[in-house]
């Protein structure tokens, strides 16, 4: 039994040994996985066939815009193509858009313009819907609509009133006065007046204002020394041009219960009463300066007096004559 198994292992050895040669020569003769190079045919086969995708289903245009509209929010930033010209914008801010319910085969939902027309759209995914936060939404029980046109004028929130110094310095023609103390010389005198002016400084063709003023006018060589305080409103225009020179025009009403003049005559020392009323205008040539404006102007005053404690003599009044003046004027308006 022995000799047997010894005489049969040097023959399978044998055997083995030549079947691995002839598999070692098959394998050299068959080409490598590394040289195989597939066909172009078989790699777009592959690709193709790797994932399955379905058709897709054409959804027509009619469809959607008949398929209704709800609201929906979206971000700024986003973008939106033109159906038109097929191209893309990006939106600058955040806004609210009505779109069609059902959306394309691509994913884009239409949005619909204001007039019903769709020139937009927009992927779903950008769109946030909105109809449950519209339907908490509970209308006041009485409401006023804001109107179309809100007209929002800088005087109603800016309203500035700057002050004003000013000084005038003129002629005065005393017809009231040379009637009062029948004399033609007190006819002619020197005027100076100082107020202080407040007016509006907003965007109306016409400001208005008030006005303090002292006036001092000396008739027949310091004789008659007239003085008066004196309050009222003032008007002023915008500027205006003329030969390229910013204008404006300025009127004021003034009233004094307290003007007065004390006179030295041959006859004595005495002091009259008056109610004056003044209304003095001037044309204005305002120019910049580091403090506002400084004005020069010309200007020409109206005065009438009502005597107070008039004398059983004398039945002037002051209807029959007035005093005027005239002369020029200079301020600064500070800013």
């Amino acid at each position: 039994m022995w000799w047997m198994l010894l005489l049969l292992t040097p023959m399978a050895f044998a055997q083995t040994k030549s079947d691995l040669k002839a598999i070692q020569e098959l394998d050299e003769e068959l080409p490598t996985f590394n040289d195989y190079q597939p066909s172009q045919d078989e790699v777009n086969f592959e690709r193709q066939n790797r994932k399955y995708q379905p058709p897709k289903k054409i959804v027509h245009y009619n469809t959607i815009v008949n398929s209704g509209t709800q609201m929906g929010a979206v971000s700024a930033g986003v973008p939106v193509r033109n159906i038109e010209n097929n191209k893309n914008y990006t939106l600058s801010r955040n806004s609210y858009i009505r779109y069609f319910n059902l959306e394309d085969e691509n994913g884009f939902k239409y949005i619909q313009n204001k007039n019903g027309t769709v020139t937009w759209r927009i992927l779903s995914r950008y769109v946030e819907p909105i109809k449950e936060e519209l339907a908490m939404y509970e209308p006041p029980l009485k409401y006023t609509p804001a109107p179309d046109n809100i007209v929002r004028a800088e005087y109603d929130t800016k309203l500035s009133i700057p002050p004003e110094f000013s000084f005038y310095a003129g002629v005065a023609k005393g017809d009231y006065m040379a009637k009062l103390f029948n004399d033609s010389s007190v006819s002619s005198g020197n005027t100076t007046q100082y107020g202080v002016h407040f007016f509006t400084q907003w965007k109306l063709p016409l400001k208005v204002g008030a006005v303090l003023h002292f006036e001092q006018t000396a008739y027949d060589g310091g004789k008659i020394k007239y003085t008066a305080p004196s309050f009222g409103p003032q008007f002023k225009t915008k500027e205006f041009e003329i030969l390229g020179q910013p204008l404006r025009f300025q009127t004021q009403f003034r009233v004094s219960p307290l003007a007065r003049a004390q006179a030295e005559r041959p006859n004595g020392s005495f002091t009259q009463k008056f109610n004056s009323a003044d209304l003095l205008s001037s044309f204005e040539r305002p120019i910049k300066n580091g403090w506002g404006e400084f004005v020069i102007g010309v200007f020409y005053q109206a005065q009438w007096l009502n005597m107070k404690d008039q004398s059983n003599t004398s039945t002037l009044q002051a209807s029959n004559e007035t005093n005027k003046s005239f002369g020029l004027s200079f301020a600064q308006v500070f800013q």
